[in-house]
């Protein structure tokens, strides 16, 4: 459980700025979907910053709540929205890097198989016939 001193207070302003401007920066630097994932569990998981900023609201004064959640709203919002874009934007890099490495040359000639099989009154009719010829 962290200290009372690493809880943001839903009332400042800067601090949950400070907070949303380190958490854009850690969604901007995620090189793919398991980091993005990470720093999504990190900065709106439940011992986040932003979730404690949240559960903080609760203990506060009546006049003093629609201003915290307001705040802490708007981070949130912005911050999920940047989540989101740039899942978006890893999601298509990695759609097109799958579509080049497994790319098919149509060019290339196809091996072909002979299609069916023999029926098998025809492979028995066969058989009994070679047995004669045998037999002379």
């Amino acid at each position: 459980m962290p200290d009372e001193s690493t809880v943001l207070s839903p009332l400042d302003a800067d601090a949950m700025q400070n907070a949303l401007d380190e958490a854009l920066a850690a969604v901007a630097a995620a090189a793919d979907l398991a980091a993005l994932k990470a720093v999504r569990q990190a900065h709106t998981g439940e011992r986040s910053p932003l979730a404690l900023a949240n559960r903080a609201i609760g203990g506060l004064p009546g006049a003093e709540k629609a201003a915290a959640g307001r705040i802490v709203g708007q981070v949130r919002g912005r911050l999920t929205a940047a989540i989101a874009a740039r899942e978006a934007v890893l999601e298509a890099e990695r759609d097109a890097r799958v579509l080049v490495e497994e790319a098919v040359d149509v060019t290339l000639p196809v091996d072909r198989r002979a299609a069916g099989a023999r029926h098998p009154l025809e492979t028995l009719m066969e058989r009994v016939g070679d047995v004669f010829v045998a037999m002379g």
